[in-house]
Order: C-alpha cells, then structure tokens, then sequence
C-alpha cells in the first residue's frame, strides 16, 4: 500500500507545477515518502501509476491543473478504483476551475494541507461514450460547440496569463459558425436547432472562471445541462459579462435543466468537445451522470 503518490506534470503552468512540487516537498514532512509520478505525457503517467495502484493507494495528488485532475480522475475510475482512490487538488496549472465548487483554496501550501488532512468524500462524474466507442470520465464540465474552439486556441497560445481564455473566447465568436444538432434528455426530446454551446456541468465554471452552471452541485445526483444558442455577434460584448457572473440562466438565448443522461447528436461537423479544460474528438455521444463515482480530499 502507497499512503501518498503524487502526479505532477511538470510542464502545467509552464512548468508553475513542478516548482510547486519541489518546494513544498522540501518543507512537508508528510510527503518525504511520498511516490511521484512525473511525466509530461499521459501515455507516461498511465506507464507509472498502473502498478502503483495496483499495489494499492490512499491519497493520490494531482499537481497541476483541470487537465491534471481530468488525466488522474480517468485512470482511477477505469482501473475501477474511484471508491478506494481517495483524490486530491493541489492548483498549479492555466485553469483550476474544478478548485472553485470544491471550496480549496488557491495557495497551492493551504490547498497541499487540505489534501493531506480532509476526510475523503465522494462526488459525482460524468462518463461519455461515442457513437464509435470511445470512452472518456469529466469531473468538472463537458462541452460542445464553440468551447472546442476556445480550447484549441488556448493550448497554442505561447503565454496563459489571466486574460488567455477570455481572449479564445472572442477570437473563437468572430470564427464558430452554429452547427445544428438534435439533443435528448432522460430519453425526451428537448432541442433541435443551432447550439453555440451545449455544456454538461458537474461544477459550475470553467474556461478560468465563466460561471456556466452557477447551479451545480458535485454531489446531488444531476448534471445541470446548459444550452446557448446563437447569439448575435454585436450583442456579445454585453452578455458575457453575464457569463462570468453567473446571471445568464434567465436569458432568452439560454435554456437549462437538470439531467441524468443526454443524448447529442451532431447534424454537420462539430468542433472538438471540450472535458474538463481538454480536447477530444466530437462525435454522436451519450452523457451520463454516475452518482458517488470518486472520492475527492476537500
């Protein structure tokens, strides 16, 4: 049994991550025996931890971002492991939005003493899965439409700076076209039309703070699902305050409910989805919520 592996991805945050990392090892005795995982690959991190958790593991801690958190959370729920893997946040990344619902702080210090100390307790996950197969876990927020767009800008961006995803998001507005699709929920019908964005939210941000699902909860039991349809471009620079805000439920340009499964299917070529920060090839797919899925240390 391994009482504390670490993750660290030594290139999140432009490399903010590892120097975390290394400082707070050397001043926290309870990690001076602790296994690190350190790779900036997924296929690497994947190669380290399968024996580790197969030997067994109580407290395993991701440094980095969403997408660290994402990369740790799928591994331990394909391994089958989410009711005895108990996952902790340390905020070193671009994005850390899944911090915010979570209630950790933003000190990566106060953030490491919270994973080391906390009572594990669970929350939910979404798990996709493609009309071809493919298979993926969300913790925070899945995406389709115009969010691809944002992600793909913000991975090729030299600097991340606070102003990064808010900057995706513009240039993405002057290049997405809507794209028409079909989406049921809990086997109903419920929209046909033109979606600029369809999230499926676990927590309430992402894209570093936009409030999409100001609603959620990680442990009720429900997806909150967000639809935005086309907005016109003039109108933009108005309504995303909103977003950051949280107040846009009530526009006429958004709908909103809670679900326990969606079904989208795309009618033309849609834009990568967007899990938890990351890309991942759209297709037909289906959205589930799975209640308690993952035990989390906050």
């Amino acid at each position: 049994m391994n009482p504390i592996v670490a993750v660290v991805n030594p290139a999140a945050g432009g490399g903010h991550a590892l120097r975390v990392w290394e400082e707070l090892r050397r001043s926290e005795p309870r990690l001076a025996d602790a296994r690190l995982v350190l790779s900036p690959d997924p296929e690497g991190v994947r190669e380290q931890l399968a024996p580790l958790m197969a030997e067994g593991i109580e407290r395993l801690l991701a440094f980095g971002g969403d997408g660290s958190a994402h990369l740790v959370a799928n591994l331990v729920l394909a391994a089958g492991l989410g009711d005895s893997v108990a996952i902790g946040l340390v905020p070193a990344g671009t994005g850390s939005d899944l911090a915010r619902p979570l209630g950790l702080p933003g000190e990566p210090r106060a953030a490491l003493q919270r994973a080391l100390s906390a009572p594990p307790r669970p929350i939910d996950a979404l798990r996709l899965t493609t009309d071809d197969g493919r298979r993926r876990f969300v913790l925070n927020v899945a995406s389709a439409g115009i969010s691809g767009l944002v992600d793909e800008a913000v991975n090729a961006a030299p600097g991340r700076g606070e102003a990064a995803y808010l900057m995706a998001t513009l240039g993405a507005f002057r290049r997405y076209r809507p794209v028409r699709c079909r989406i049921a929920i809990d086997a109903e019908d419920w929209f046909e039309g033109e979606v600029l964005l369809l999230a499926m939210a676990n927590g309430t941000c992402f894209g570093r703070g936009m409030k999409i699902a100001p609603r959620a909860r990680l442990d009720d039991g429900a997806m909150d699902v967000v639809l935005v349809k086309q907005i016109p471009k003039w109108q933009l620079i108005f309504r995303l305050p909103r977003l950051y805000s949280g107040t846009h439920l009530d526009s006429g340009y958004v709908r909103w409910r809670r679900a326990r499964e969606v079904r989208l299917e795309p009618l033309s070529v849609l834009p990568p989805f967007d899990l938890d920060g990351e890309v991942f090839p759209s297709a037909g797919a289906r959205f589930e919520l799975l209640p308690g899925a993952l035990r989390i240390l906050a």
